[in-house]
């Protein structure tokens, strides 16, 4: 069984690294799962065979797995395609943007380049934003006498 899971993990590679953790983790904590079974009556020792035998499955296609990505992990690691004759490629640094004077011939703003910054917008109590406590929207010429 051990040998049907090594080439179902070979057959079948698994990329996503949280299936293969679950499968690592499957492969553990299974058997231990499958002995606790035997404690119910009349199909405890089956469910038991049944779960011990597919944990051996599980061991093997984790097994082959590692191992796959442990093969493509030194493969990736050595894997020169120039040569070696290259040197890496580094990020050219950017240069600072902290708004200094970029005196321009057409600056509609005398040359300062720095980000207008936006009028902040009042907050909506979901009210009358009008202020004081007339209910007519702030309009006194309608005879309003609460304020006098």
């Amino acid at each position: 069984l051990v040998v049907l899971g090594l080439a179902m993990g070979f057959t079948n590679p698994i990329e996503d690294v949280a299936t293969r953790v679950a499968m690592y983790v499957l492969a553990v904590l299974l058997p231990t799962i499958a002995d606790n079974l035997d404690v119910i009556p009349a199909v405890g020792e089956y469910a038991n065979g049944f779960l011990s035998q597919f944990a051996l499955v599980i061991a093997g296609v984790a097994i082959m797995q590692f191992c796959l990505v442990l093969y493509n992990g030194l493969m990736a690691a050595g894997d020169d395609s120039d040569g070696g004759t290259a040197e890496p490629e580094a990020a050219e640094p950017e240069a600072p943007s902290w708004g200094g004077d970029d005196s321009g011939d057409d600056d509609s703003d005398g040359g300062d380049d720095e980000a207008e910054a936006a009028e902040p917008e009042a907050p909506s109590w979901g009210g009358d934003d009008s202020g004081g406590g007339d209910s007519d929207g702030g309009d006194d010429e309608t005879g309003d006498t609460r304020n006098t």
